[in-house]
C-alpha cells in the first residue's frame, strides 16, 4: 500500500496521540512519532531553502523605459 504524504502526517499523529504501536502502548510509539515529524520538517525546511536559492540565483528581466 502506498502512501503520500499526507497519510504518513495523519499516520504519525495517530501514532502520537494514540501511543499505541503493534497492538501495545508504548513510549516509544510516541517518540518514533515525533522522530518522524520532525524528520519531515526537517526535508520540506531544506526544500524550501533550496528553491529559495534557485528563485535568488535567477537574473531579474531589465526593465527599459
Amino acid at each position: 500500500m502506498a502512501l503520500d504524504l499526507d497519510d504518513v502526517i495523519l499516520e504519525l499523529y495517530r501514532l502520537a496521540e494514540t501511543k499505541e504501536w503493534d497492538g501495545t502502548k508504548t513510549e516509544e510509539a510516541l517518540a518514533a512519532a515525533i522522530e518522524g515529524m520532525e524528520h519531515i520538517w526537517e526535508l520540506r525546511q531544506a526544500d524550501k531553502r533550496k528553491t529559495a536559492m534557485v528563485k535568488a540565483n535567477k537574473k531579474q528581466p531589465r526593465i527599459w523605459c
